[in-house]
């Protein structure tokens, strides 16, 4: 963000009539050093200077408005307010923003801290505060550091925003899925409409807790010969626009609906190994229902199982499905059955 500012001291100083201070001067003085040295930095300041110097007051206005927005954050994930991206700037002034975007991204893996380059002490301060699930998704596990890391994904696409393009709170990490599969250069502050919307800061939420709840037992697809639940998926906690946005961006409830139908009945089989050891098999079905609680709460949620967090879920549906007057001795005679052929 450093260069960002020398970028708005040289067009303040074209704004005034002048002209950007001369090179290296123009660079932050703490920083100065280290930036000079990068050699492909000078050209690309004085294309986008020279660009900006040619255009009228409106296309000054654009630029500003759009440097000033970009770099708004956390504040641009939500406040709802208007943030111009590169393709509604003067075309003139297009190509250099964008390059200069690409190259300051680039430059994180080049600058070191230490015998670190930035994007790895960035990826070892997220290691170090123990985010091992991709907090998009949370589906797939990183990398532990040392070993190729995951990416580090811009929340705001460089394609759209470069200004925020080296901005660490633009660079969440990200599992691959999320980041190349579905999300790919997704606008999260545009639908495809064009208009506005807001999501979650990827560093201070909101966040959201998954429901499972009023999802209809036996009334879904059928995988493999077996009728799958009805799963319906809703997400509680924090602002729904941002959860729409996510949703949007990271198709994360055809995401899970595509994991429980997958790994339901696996999930089932694991829960009658852990009973038959837990417990042995001379029991009742009502007294193995009376254990899902115990399952859920101490070996799911106690992260002994993966994905604890859908995994528990589904069970509660199992559990609800048990306690209901109309199907709840079927349901159980049915999970009692896995036990009965559990290995």
């Amino acid at each position: 963000m450093k260069v960002i500012e020398a970028l708005i001291l040289g067009i303040d100083a074209i704004d005034a009539g002048g002209q950007p201070v001369a090179w290296p001067d123009c660079l932050p003085g703490d920083r100065r050093e280290v930036l000079r040295r990068r050699r492909g930095l000078k050209p690309k300041l004085d294309s986008f200077w020279q660009e900006y110097s040619h255009l009228d007051a409106a296309g000054r206005q654009a630029v500003r408005h759009a440097i000033s927005r970009q770099t708004e954050l956390p504040a641009v994930f939500s406040d709802a307010l208007p943030c111009l991206k590169l393709s509604q700037l003067p075309e003139s002034i297009r190509q250099s923003a964008d390059s200069l975007g690409d190259y300051l991204f680039g430059q994180l893996s080049e600058i070191l801290e230490g015998d670190r380059c930035l994007r790895d002490t960035h990826y070892q301060h997220i290691h170090n505060s123990r985010i091992r699930t991709c907090p998009f998704c949370g589906l797939n596990y990183f990398r532990p550091y040392g070993a190729p890391r995951n990416a580090l994904d811009h929340l705001m696409a460089i394609s759209h925003y470069p200004f925020a393009a080296a901005d660490l709170r633009n660079l969440p990490p990200a599992c691959h899925e999320c980041n190349s599969t579905y999300k790919g250069a997704a606008d999260v502050l545009s639908d495809d409409a064009g208009g506005r919307r807001v999501c979650s800061d990827p560093y201070a939420g909101p966040t959201y807790i998954l429901s499972l709840q009023g999802s209809v037992w036996g009334a879904g697809n059928i995988v493999r010969g077996r009728r799958m639940p009805q799963w319906l998926v809703t997400f509680l906690g924090g602002p729904h626009l941002q959860a729409n946005t996510w949703d949007a961006v990271y198709k994360v409830k055809s995401r899970y609906l595509s994991t429980l139908d997958a790994d339901f009945h696996s999930w089932i089989e694991s829960f009658a190994t852990w009973f038959v050891r837990e417990h042995g098999r001379d029991h009742t079905p009502n007294f193995m229902v009376q254990q899902l609680p115990r399952y859920i709460n101490n070996v799911i949620q106690g992260k002994f199982e993966d994905r604890a967090f859908l995994k528990a879920e589904a069970f509660r549906v199992v559990e609800a499905a048990c306690a209901s007057p109309e199907i709840g001795n079927d349901v159980g005679e049915w999970l009692y059955g896995f036990v009965e052929y559990a290995v």
